[in-house]
């Protein structure tokens, strides 16, 4: 089960059934539903299809919450109780820090683009030297003579453990092969790295001589990141079918 969104009036929003300070359940701002919802909503918004909202994001993904919200509620019917203040709260909130909320209460994902959009303002420093990307063993040959480039995103994501680079490759194929990025020489010969969370960073591209092989490691998934896995995949298998007739 997922975690409301909530408000603690002494210490401000959380997730969960009690306020991390001090134990108290504030005022549900939003349940786990609806949080799903709009999560999908931004994700189409700010990542991928702002125009299908009418909406324009700056060079930098960057847009104003206020404007948002009515785009959302004319869209959505079942979101007219909708205000900036659960956008934003929302936001703050994400465990996986999709979104990146500025002090002129504007709005960006913060990584997942299929659109064109400038990352150059995230910060370069707190970047490990070595970060690890998935792939396939069929593609490992490619990458070794090629380097890596964006696939069906507009920017290389990285992660920052093999694990978190396994489980991700996981929502693609069943036996991601995962190698390494030598990101210091990397920075050196121009190629710099951009911090999006503490777990995803960014590049735009990465030459053959920067990839480095890494010791394979056993990985074991918790019991909701099998539920997730599952999920995505049968999505896309529910994709395909559709697709087919």
């Amino acid at each position: 089960m997922g975690e409301d969104l909530r408000e603690c009036f002494e210490h401000g929003v959380f997730r969960g059934s009690g306020c991390p300070q001090c134990g108290d359940r504030g005022k549900r701002l939003m349940n786990e539903y609806e949080i799903e919802g709009l999560g999908r909503i931004l994700a189409g918004m700010l990542r991928h299809f702002p125009e299908n909202y009418g909406v324009r994001l700056d060079d930098h993904g960057w847009v104003r919450i206020y404007s948002i919200v009515p785009a959302i509620r004319a869209r959505r019917k079942s979101f007219g109780w909708l205000t900036a203040r659960h956008i934003e709260s929302m936001a703050l909130t994400d465990p996986k820090e999709r979104y990146q909320v500025s002090g002129n209460h504007e709005i960006r994902a913060a990584y997942g683009h299929t659109i064109p959009i400038e990352m150059d303002d995230l910060p370069t420093d707190g970047v490990p030297e070595v970060l690890y990307y998935q792939t396939t063993e069929e593609e490992l040959e490619l990458i070794n003579e090629t380097g890596i480039s964006p696939s069906d995103k507009t920017w290389i994501h990285l992660s920052h453990t093999y694990r978190q680079a396994f489980v991700s490759g996981l929502y693609h194929v069943d036996s991601p092969t995962i190698v390494g990025v030598d990101t210091v020489k990397l920075a050196e010969a121009g190629y710099p790295v951009y911090r999006a969370t503490e777990d995803v960073f960014l590049v735009r591209e990465i030459p053959p001589e920067f990839v480095v092989e890494v010791p394979e490691e056993e990985v074991e998934l918790t019991d909701q990141e099998k539920k997730d896995v599952e999920r995505v995949k049968e999505k896309r298998e529910k994709r395909l079918r559709k697709n087919e007739f």
